[in-house]
């Protein structure tokens, strides 16, 4: 049967999303992921994660029903973002995957969203060649890669406000709307109006996307 409140999650999504249970069962997915991995939801649910991504890191096979993200679920441990080599529509590309545990308030029981971004690697190819051209210093990739990255990082300049982070950790920590209001002392509509503050800030559609972007640049 299909949680509504789940699939929602997921289909609010922009980026590709589905989500699994404890088993490795995938229980929502949006049409992002549909395009990313040419298959429609009907065609998706209920069938193990790993048949369909079946993701390697380097030439070693990740994807199994005894993944880490098994593990997590098991044990509620948040998982770090990481990079694996998935079978979409055009072949085998390497994709970064975020991974957020959600809990259904009613029964407890956790589910894994993947969050995929496919990683445009002709794209970090140039931006490397580009810098090693204009810094004569700079002689291998990997003083080229960290470059890019204090390049970019200078480019991001979020400033969230003080209840707004700690809105944003609580949604990380899967509260909704009313368990946030209640817990911090404020009405529920004081609430959403800091969330769309936060989603303008980081440049996300959706709840699940802000926490994400979140993580990613280091926020929370």
């Amino acid at each position: 049967m299909r949680k509504k409140w789940l699939v929602q999650l997921v289909e609010g999504t922009a980026d590709a999303a589905f989500a699994v249970d404890r088993v490795g069962l995938i229980k929502a997915w949006n049409g992002p992921a549909a395009e990313l991995f040419g298959l429609n939801s009907d065609e998706a649910l209920g069938r193990p994660c790993h048949e369909i991504l079946r993701g390697t890191d380097q030439a070693t096979l990740f994807c199994s029903q005894h993944c880490s993200i098994h593990h997590a679920l098991q044990t509620n441990e948040p998982k770090a973002n990481f990079d694996l080599k998935l079978q979409t529509t055009d072949g085998l590309d390497w994709c970064n995957i975020t991974i957020q545990l959600v809990t259904e308030p009613e029964t407890s029981e956790r589910y894994a969203v993947h969050v995929i971004h496919r990683l445009n690697i002709h794209k970090l190819i140039e931006q490397l060649g580009r810098l090693a051209m204009a810094k004569p210093g700079v002689r291998e990739p990997e003083e080229a890669a960290q470059l890019i990255s204090s390049t970019l990082e200078s480019r991001i300049d979020v400033r969230l406000t003080v209840r707004e982070t700690e809105i944003l950790r609580l949604l990380a920590s899967g509260r909704g709307t009313n368990d946030i209001a209640e817990e911090l002392y404020i009405s529920p509509v004081t609430v959403n109006n800091h969330v769309q503050h936060i989603l303008n800030k980081l440049d996300s559609h959706s709840r699940l996307e802000v926490v994400v972007r979140a993580r990613e640049l280091g926020l929370i």
